[in-house]
């Protein structure tokens, strides 16, 4: 953990904390009263501000065990209540539990309902805490005491006492009852009826037990009706945030934004809401400025979510933070299942949204029943969810609990779980095009999760797959990061055993570089690359011909046709000679060459040069391939300049249809689809298709490739021509 951040933290996490209540130790286990005792000061600590009422209960003749006072800053919450009353609204014993993730208001909801109840009805109501045993049976202790059970000596042990108060609950005299066990979390307490704590928890024919618990183990084996806890209502939110702030009507607009943006990021969970205002209030800055400090880095936001705050309806003198609520729970699981602890610190190390299912089965483990019981624990903890779309199963980690998860973790840890994280994307990061296009994108928060510090060989691998990624689906700006980056690793690190691919980075910068319009920045960087590696790897090397390649290319977008001309057969020479004529990368130098060729006005011989090319890729790599589409798009063009317009239309609606199912309708590619398709139309007086077209396609460039680039002004000066044609 770092050493500023644990400097924020105040008091002691490593006991017992509830929603809202870290107690003390309680010291006098041993000290079991006889007789009937009605001074709430002889009660434990928990319960010295209990409303008991006169002589240990109300004028009604009922009891009122409550260890808080009402709060009066209550807010919201109506459905939720209305549900308990609805599910103890029988005259059967009911078990309710409140579940939800730490924070979430369950404490508080749970103290609403009984004072809203003890308002309404004569029933007894009673409070105990649920988070030890000691603490238990402090609060059957006050329950004993006060309803006067008889206890049969001064040597009466503990156990006896328990047993003596559940059957009370459980007989006659009880009447109707309100139980509360709040902060029922430890799993190993509530195990069927044999848990420490469980085995003292009272059945019988009548009662109501409200547990507020985070686990759902809790909840489940205590045979409860679940009503689950999270986030509050926008309109909740703001209005708590309010009352604990102040000031809310004097407010202006930008504040009042600041506040909506904090709420969002603090997912409207009650206790991150009260600790944020707590900060404000106490150090009188304003939402704007904390909302300033908020969003400036990771770092800042963990700082400001750890500085401690109190509340009087805790336990006295005891402070806590918005992140140390959860350290907790990360105690127990460690405790419980290991497996669950380490599968919660790879998920902490992914972006923490939309996490595919198989990362997770990478992350340790090849038993499937391992696997569900550990997703299982962090599940019912709340701390993860799990959402289904197209028959896939994601996974979300809260925003709040990783940023406690990475103060939590000491660094030596952290940095594990970190490069555990990186491995197992990288394992899973598609590498074939039609993979990449199917599952990539759900990959890619990931990629960039698991290298942003990162500067492992790995890692720069893992951003030149994601280049080539963001290559092939258009996204040239996200391309031109990724393999900068990897540039720059390889630059700043010589010490790593780099593999000898580093030229490749440059090559596809350079050819991103004129795919981006920047065709003169791109000659340059690949002149520069072929100067230091021809003479190193060899003219007819593939990593030295892929920058030929690239030369060729931004020599063509330059206007240079006969020295592109000249560098294309180069490489197409090299590459039939070591690589064969039916080679992806020989097929992509003949696609290349046409082009070049057609610039020239050379249109029989490029016509006979994409022929070539679309015969080997569509055997090679099949119909569909990208690349195959490409060559039919771009023998349409040949054929269009040669007059051919029949035949160019038909290849050109092939190649746009194929496209936008492969690609989507706002690729690149596509767009020249678009492009070339309109041209052809108006070449054939169908001036009203080809102005949609062009339309389409100027729409398309602007909005991806932006309003300079060569493609967009192209667009710009194609829809002029035909609309002066129309008249």
């Amino acid at each position: 953990m770092d050493r500023k951040i644990q400097g924020c933290i105040r008091g002691d996490f490593s006991g017992n904390s509830g929603d809202h209540n870290v107690f003390g130790s309680f010291n006098n286990n041993n000290n079991v009263y006889t007789g009937y005792l009605n001074n709430a000061a002889n009660h434990g600590t928990i319960y010295q501000g209990c409303v008991f009422g006169a002589e240990g209960r109300e004028a009604t003749g009922r009891y009122r065990i409550i260890p808080y006072r009402r709060n009066s800053r209550f807010t919201g919450r109506k459905d939720l209540i209305e549900s308990i009353k609805r599910l103890s609204g029988c005259t059967s014993h009911t078990r309710i539990a409140l579940h939800g993730l730490g924070g979430s208001g369950k404490t508080q909801i749970a103290l609403e309902y009984v004072y809203q109840r003890a308002s309404e009805t004569d029933c007894h109501v009673f409070w105990v805490q649920g988070s030890g045993l000691l603490k238990f049976i402090e609060g059957f202790r006050a329950i004993a005491q006060h309803v006067r059970i008889p206890l049969a000596s001064a040597e009466t042990n503990q156990e006896e006492l328990l047993a003596s108060t559940k059957r009370w609950f459980e007989g006659p005299d009880s009447g109707d009852w309100i139980l509360v066990i709040d902060n029922a979390d430890n799993e190993e307490d509530f195990i069927g009826n044999s848990g420490p704590i469980s085995k003292f928890v009272p059945q019988g024919p009548r009662g109501t037990l409200v547990f507020t618990t985070r686990s759902f183990r809790v909840a489940s084996w205590q045979d409860c009706e679940r009503i689950g806890v999270g986030e509050m209502g926008e309109d909740e939110a703001t209005a708590l945030f309010s009352k604990r702030y102040g000031n809310g009507n004097r407010l202006g607009e930008e504040e009042k934004e600041a506040i909506a943006l904090i709420l969002g990021s603090l997912h409207r969970i009650p206790l991150a809401i009260v600790g944020a205002a707590a900060f404000m209030t106490e150090t009188q800055t304003p939402p704007s400025e904390y909302w300033t400090i908020f969003r400036g880095s990771d770092e800042q936001a963990k700082r400001l979510l750890l500085q401690p705050f109190c509340e009087i309806q805790r336990e006295a003198d005891m402070t806590e933070s918005i992140l140390a609520t959860y350290f907790i729970t990360f105690d127990r699981i460690a405790g419980q299942m290991p497996r669950a602890a380490d599968l919660l610190r790879l998920i902490a190390c992914f972006d923490r949204q939309n996490i595919p299912e198989e990362l997770l089965g990478l992350g340790g483990t090849d038993d499937p029943i391992e696997f569900r019981q550990a997703i299982g624990k962090l599940l019912g903890f709340s701390l993860v969810t799990a959402v289904n779309r197209e028959e896939k199963t994601f996974y979300e980690l809260h925003r709040l609990v990783q940023l406690s998860l990475q103060v939590y973790l000491p660094t030596e840890e952290l940095d594990r779980s970190r490069a555990a994280a990186l491995g197992v994307v990288s394992r899973l990061f598609p590498r074939h095009w039609q993979t990449r296009r199917d599952v990539g994108p759900a990959y890619i928060p990931h990629v960039l999760a698991v290298t942003k510090h990162s500067t492992d060989p790995i890692a720069e691998e893992l951003c030149f797959q994601l280049g080539r990624y963001f290559v092939d689906m258009g996204f040239y700006n996200d391309a031109e990061g990724q393999l900068r980056r990897c540039i720059a690793l390889r630059e700043e690190n010589k010490g790593y055993d780099w593999d000898k691919e580093g030229p490749k980075r440059v090559t596809l910068l350079g050819a991103v570089s004129a795919y981006q319009g920047k065709a003169g920045m791109a000659e340059e960087m690949l002149r520069d690359s072929l100067e230091d590696i021809e003479g190193s790897l060899g003219p007819n090397n593939p990593i030295v011909l892929e920058a030929f390649d690239g030369l060729a290319l931004a020599l063509l977008y330059r206007g240079k046709y006969d020295e592109s001309e000249k560098v294309n057969r180069h490489a197409l020479e090299g590459y039939e000679k070591i690589l064969g004529p039916d080679h992806p990368s020989t097929l992509t130098s003949i696609n290349n060459l046409a082009n070049v060729l057609q610039s020239q006005g050379k249109y029989k011989d490029s016509e006979m040069m994409n022929r070539r090319a679309l015969e080997g890729r569509r055997k090679i790599l099949g119909p569909d391939h990208p690349s195959t589409l490409t060559s039919i798009n771009n023998l349409a063009d040949v054929l269009l300049s040669q007059g051919k317009y029949n035949d160019s239309e038909m290849m050109n609606r092939h190649a746009l249809e194929g496209r936008e199912k492969i690609l989507g309708p706002n690729h690149p590619s596509t767009l020249s689809s678009v492009h070339s398709l309109a041209i052809v139309l108006e070449c054939q007086g169908k001036y009203d298709e080809s102005v949609m077209m062009k339309r389409r396609a100027l729409e398309g460039c602007e909005k991806i490739l932006g309003p300079d680039h060569p493609s967009t002004l192209s667009s710009v000066n194609n829809l002029a021509i035909v609309l002066r044609s129309q008249g």
